[in-house]
């Protein structure tokens, strides 16, 4: 076993798994101690001392609801979510880092060895903050994260590396508490994502919620009780969230399904169809078509007019009315692909690949005498090249051709929003200047220029503003989030109209560096954002060495 072996983590809103590729090269999903291949992300606060994630914890909501936390996912990269537990507070980040903390415990029981280096994954749809929120997950709890992908472009990777010919397909991802559609091209030697787009606060959680409202509704008209109040009490609420689960998962299967509960002593028997289930949440279903429909109508615009095949990944596809609803609003090949796992094993064997890629790397390195940082394998002599290939084959037990196809298979993807700064247009209004645009490929850098405001300005704040529009040169500030602030600092006052230099690099996992230059002097910065959502790396490392003394189990 190799220490430096990199591990693909799906860090999902309702369950997680972690992959790695095995000796034969296939990606495989580990078991729990539970021997389950998915651990639900759920953790419970059971002293100051010492907390329990996955099903463990799960059983416990109904029990104690306000020390358990489930669905963090969705508050990733919000400022204002907190949760408090024996006196101290935790934000999104510290939540994420004890479900990564379980799931790569587990892992490391079942292959000897201590887990460091991760890929993790998350949904498309994504922007700067929760991006950086996840990486910084990752970070609390002890990991070095190698990269962020997003979830539809490593199941289309492990999907890939199973054909042999050229596809354009669609991944209609739906997940426990997101959904991503994106439309990417798969050949040989390429994956290349055209565009996408989503919704990550839409997912199979809000098929839950809607049958919690039909219980609750059902109960009040048994007991005499108002819906409300059914559900304002925390132990019965978490109940009837656990049993839609269940009866989400039984009416897969069956056309109706009735349990019993109680409510303030009275029993209650709840029988729910699967045509009324379906009814129920019709409208949701509907949004992701809409939104898939918007994905197509870009691919058209960009001359894909044929798709050869609607890929359902996500464990929420496995309701029986997603798939009847595809088949019927599209005319393609819908197929329903490793739905929970598929997104773990794309991350593992883009983890696999990059390690592979390192390897050879060095093996050039010592070749050529060069740093193994400073090697480029785009411009390395092919025999050189070669002869560090056969080596690592050799000694990782891969075929030349296995290694070669993984290595040589490029992957592009593209932003899922654009980025801006605040700047004054001709009117004296304030308007976001957008650099990257959506859908445009990444990596990406633009530079544009722009002049100070006022007479006399010692410094100018670079706001930086995401978007979802497309091909917009400004938008509105109202119609974008903020993603941070970057002071650049002059050293002196300046004339109104001075030069400013901005420049945006995206890259390939999607996080956004920034730098600005006054052209007058030549002064420079670097942006590390300010943002409320984003912890500062002091406060990384107080909150690691807090959490990290917390016993998880």
């Amino acid at each position: 076993m190799n220490a430096t072996r990199v591990y693909g983590i799906d860090l999902g809103t309702t369950y997680s798994c972690i992959a790695y590729v095995d000796e034969h090269g296939k990606p495989v999903v580990l078991p729990n101690e539970d021997n389950e291949l998915t651990t639900p992300s759920v953790v419970f606060f059971e002293s100051a001392e010492n907390l329990v994630v996955g099903q463990q914890a799960k059983s416990q909501v109904a029990i104690y609801p306000e020390q358990c936390v489930s669905t963090v996912k969705r508050a990733m990269g919000d400022p204002h979510w907190q949760f408090e537990a024996f006196g101290q507070t935790y934000r999104p980040q510290d939540i994420s880092s004890f479900i990564l903390r379980k799931v790569v415990r587990d892992a490391e029981k079942i292959v000897g060895e201590d887990i460091r280096n991760v890929v993790i994954t998350v949904p498309a749809y994504f922007g700067q903050n929760e991006k950086e929120a996840t990486r910084q997950a990752g970070e609390l709890a002890g990991l070095n994260v190698r990269n962020i992908i997003p979830e539809p472009t490593a199941a289309a990777l492990a999907y890939g590396m199973e054909r042999d010919t050229d596809e354009v397909i669609l991944v209609y991802d739906l997940g426990g508490g997101t959904f991503d559609v994106t439309l990417i091209e798969v050949k040989a030697d390429e994956l290349n994502v055209i565009s996408t787009g989503g919704d990550h606060q839409l997912g199979g959680k809000d098929w839950d919620d809607a049958i919690v409202e039909f219980f609750a509704q059902t109960i009040a008209a048994e007991t005499g009780t108002s819906a409300e109040a059914v559900t304002e009490d925390q132990e019965t609420y978490q109940e009837l969230l656990n049993m839609a689960e269940r009866f989400k998962r039984a009416l897969t299967s069956r056309t109706s399904f009735a349990e019993a509960t109680r409510f303030e002593g009275e029993r209650v028997r709840v029988e729910l169809s699967r045509e009324k289930f379906e009814d129920l949440t019709r409208h949701l279903l509907e949004r992701t078509l809409a939104l898939t429909d918007q994905e197509l109508e870009k691919a058209r615009e960009r001359g894909y007019s044929r798709i050869d095949r609607l890929l359902l990944v996500g464990g929420s596809t496995f309701m029986p009315q997603v798939t009847e609803a595809v088949q019927k609003r599209f005319p393609f090949e819908v197929r329903q692909f490793d739905p929970n796992q598929a997104v773990a094993k794309g991350a593992a064997v883009f983890g696999f690949k990059s390690y592979l890629d390192d390897q050879i790397r060095i093996g050039v390195a010592q070749a050529t005498g060069q740093e193994a940082e400073a090697v480029d394998l785009q411009s390395v002599d092919a025999g050189v090249l070669a002869a560090a290939q056969k080596e690592v084959a050799s000694v990782h037990g891969l075929s030349l051709p296995g290694l070669q196809k993984l290595v040589d298979k490029k992957m592009v993807d593209v932003t899922s929003k654009s980025f801006g700064i605040v700047v004054i247009d001709e009117y004296d209004q304030e308007v976001v200047a957008n650099l990257i645009q959506r859908d445009h490929r990444v990596p990406t850098e633009s530079t544009q220029k722009f002049g100070t405001h006022a007479e006399g300005q010692v410094q100018v704040d670079l706001r930086c503003m995401e978007n979802s529009f497309r091909d917009e040169s400004t938008v509105a500030p109202a119609d974008c989030k903020e993603i941070g602030v970057a002071v650049l600092e002059f050293g002196r006052a300046m004339p109104k109209g001075s030069p400013i230099e901005v420049t945006f690099a995206l890259g390939p996992d999607g996080l956004l560096r920034l730098r600005g230059v006054d052209l007058s002097t030549g002064r420079d910065i670097k942006a590390e954002f300010r943002t409320e959502s984003i912890m500062s790396h002091e406060e990384v490392e107080q909150a690691r060495s807090r959490n990290l003394a917390l016993a998880v189990s």
